[in-house]
């Protein structure tokens, strides 16, 4: 899809600070989505991974423990938020060899693949957290070029109320390697809403929860290539049914 079909979303010119990144003067709102309105806007949201149909389905297949099927069903906007519902529904899906298997989750998740990518820039989301053993809600980047690594974790959760991880996958001589850290929350995060913010730059990657740093990484791994922001609510285990990843708003500045 054109960008120009989107083009009401990206505002360029615009000076903006954040609560932790003063931009230049010529810093740029290339993407903002805040989610109005009853419907989601598929113009900018794809519900499934890249090479699935969206109407039939998906999983993460490189994550074997994952115990959901993803349908667009699951992915809810009202009251000027997205919220991405797991529900505890036997449901009919396919494995990686693309027989039918029976996942006893659905779930929601989204994608910018087919209308946004971007290389380096500061990411914001505004969200709130499910909550409850079993839910693994996450924040991501992927390239858009369908490689795999490197990959950006801006945020997981496994279902602590004050615990996300922050995660950096990256190629290496002798196979993958990562870089993680383990977040303690001073707050609830599955009560109220929480900023997760990413700020990708040449060489370095800098982790912010609530405006505060909280994690970095510098090196000569760091992606240099466009890539795509993900947003999903995985199941690893017994999780209550109705679960809610809901997210406020997704922003993307670059300098």
């Amino acid at each position: 899809m054109s960008l120009a079909v989107i083009a009401f979303l990206f505002v360029a010119g615009v000076a903006v600070s954040t609560d932790h990144w003063q931009l230049a003067a010529d810093g740029r709102l290339v993407f903002s989505s805040n989610f109005s309105g009853t419907q989601l806007d598929t113009r900018v949201w794809d519900t499934c991974y890249v090479r699935f149909v969206a109407a039939t389905g998906c999983t993460n297949f490189g994550n074997p423990q994952e115990e959901e099927w993803y349908l667009p069903s699951q992915v809810d906007v009202s009251g000027g938020v997205l919220h991405l519902v797991a529900r505890e529904t036997p449901t009919v899906g396919r494995n990686s060899s693309g027989a039918p298997k029976i996942y006893p989750y659905r779930s929601g998740m989204v994608t910018t693949y087919t209308s946004f990518r971007f290389t380096y820039g500061l990411v914001r989301v505004v969200a709130r957290l499910p909550g409850g053993i079993g839910t693994w809600p996450a924040l991501w980047l992927l390239p858009a070029n369908g490689s795999w690594p490197p990959e950006i974790d801006i945020m997981e959760n496994f279902g602590l109320a004050r615990t996300e991880l922050d995660t950096f996958h990256w190629a290496s001589w002798n196979g993958p390697q990562e870089h993680r850290t383990t977040v303690t929350s001073p707050s609830d995060l599955a009560r109220g809403w929480h900023r997760y913010s990413l700020d990708w730059e040449p060489g370095s990657l800098t982790w912010y929860l609530d405006g505060k740093v909280v994690d970095s990484y510098t090196g000569s791994n760091v992606p240099s290539r466009p890539m795509y922001l993900l947003a999903n609510l995985a199941i690893d285990g017994p999780a209550a049914s109705s679960a809610s990843f809901d997210i406020e708003s997704v922003q993307i500045w670059q300098r």
